[in-house]
Order: structure tokens, then C-alpha cells, then sequence
């Protein structure tokens, strides 16, 4: 299937349930989009306005205390953003759960956001050895990180399809799924450059219906590699 069948599939598979696709996706994008931010602020030394210069031991003692701050925002943020993504990429798993049964036309409903924490375990695993292995590739340059983000785009999906399939098995499903498909993927994202532009231009208003288009037709493109009932991959 080329990317403009895959968009008229999601188009079909859209028509009368635009609401609850707006509707979740909105929440899967407030859920999964969204961040935490940190903020602080020193108050101003009062030395100059005494005309006191501060002695080397308070240049090293606020060097100190500023590294000791630093230290610690960073770390907490580290564990924080940490908790979010295992959190983030559960909900992730439920969105595509919603999408297949739009694409299979299967009832999908806003509950299937919240399908996937039975298989937290799976799901998180997949995804600090995904966020694991994506970081090596772009450490070692940026294009194979991008094919290796590429070959596990299909992790969510398959764990939301596959209640069985442990972590690994799903990265390895997905690579194969992958081989020789990536380039089809990024022509899929790319044809949607234009409704990108248009959701830029209107304020981002446009993601409303954006989001739920692109995730349905990425449905359909997951469910072109593997079909309903197939254990080819398995």
C-alpha cells in the first residue's frame, strides 16, 4: 500500500468517529506530549550594593552550592522525565490499541487508552532497551540512530496486538517487520507535511484532527506488516 491508500484507510476508519478519536487523541497527547519544567531563581548578592567585594571562600562556597544545585535539579529531573516515559510509553501502547480497532472496526473506545497497564511490565522493558539502544545509534552518529529509531517503530503497536509477546520479541518483530520498510514509513510521515504546515499556521489547532488522521494511518501501515490472525512473526 502506498502512503496515500494508507490515509484514505484512516480516512475511511475515521468517518463517524471523528469525535472519540479527537477526543482521545487530545488526552494520549496531553499524556504523552506533555513534560514537567523546573524553575529557580538566586536571590541578588547584596555585596555590591555594600561595596564589599566576597572573599575567595565565598567565590568557592557559592561555586559549590551552585554545582550541589545543579547536581540535584538535574538528577531529579533525570528521575522524574524517567518515570514519565515508562508512564508515557504504557499509554502510548493503549493509543495504539484504540487505532487498531479503528482500523480493524473493531468498537474502539476512549477506555483503550487505559488497556495496556496490565502489561506495564513488557512495555516498560521495551522501552528503556528501545530508549537504550536509539541512544547508542545517535552517539555513534546521527543516521544510525534514526535507523534504529525506524526499526522499532512498530514496538507499541505489536505489544498492544500481542498481549503474549514479551519486550524482546517485540524489538525483534519489529526490526524484521521493518527490514526493508523504513524508507515506506518516512514517505508515510512525510506526505503529511502539509497538514503540518497547516496545523503550524492555525496555531497548532490543527493537531486536533492531525493527530488522530496520522495515528490511524499509522495503524494502517502496521497492520499492512502484519495482519490480523498472522504469526508469521511470532
Amino acid at each position: 500500500m502506498t502512503a496515500s491508500e494508507h490515509r484514505m484507510t484512516a480516512r475511511e476508519a475515521l468517518s463517524g468517529r471523528w469525535g472519540v478519536s479527537i477526543g482521545t487523541g487530545l488526552v494520549a497527547t496531553a499524556l504523552i506530549g506533555g513534560g514537567t519544567g523546573f524553575g529557580f531563581s538566586l536571590p541578588t548578592s547584596s555585596a555590591e550594593a555594600e561595596g564589599m567585594a566576597p572573599t575567595n571562600e565565598e567565590v568557592l562556597m557559592i561555586i559549590l552550592i551552585a554545582a550541589i544545585v545543579a547536581v540535584s535539579v538535574f538528577t531529579i529531573a533525570y528521575v522524574l522525565g524517567s518515570i514519565y516515559g515508562m508512564f508515557s510509553s504504557i499509554i502510548q501502547a493503549g493509543y495504539c490499541s484504540f487505532n487498531l480497532k479503528l482500523i480493524d472496526d473493531d468498537e474502539p473506545a476512549f477506555k483503550n487508552l487505559f488497556s495496556q497497564f496490565r502489561k506495564a511490565k513488557s512495555i516498560i522493558i521495551a522501552y528503556l532497551l528501545r530508549f537504550l539502544f536509539e541512544t547508542i545509534g545517535y552517539m555513534l552518529f546521527i543516521v544510525p540512530g534514526i535507523i534504529v529509531s525506524y526499526n522499532y517503530a512498530m514496538v507499541p503497536f505489536i505489544l498492544a496486538d500481542n498481549p503474549s509477546v514479551s519486550a524482546k520479541e517485540a524489538l525483534r518483530m519489529s526490526k524484521e517487520m521493518m527490514y526493508g520498510n523504513r524508507w515506506r514509513l518516512f514517505c508515510l510521515q512525510f506526505s503529511f507535511i502539509g497538514w503540518a504546515l497547516l496545523t503550524v499556521l492555525s496555531l497548532g489547532v490543527g493537531s486536533i484532527w492531525l493527530t488522530p488522521y496520522q495515528n490511524a494511518a499509522l495503524a494502517s501501515f502496521y497492520r499492512e506488516l502484519a495482519p490480523i490472525g498472522t504469526e508469521e512473526f511470532v
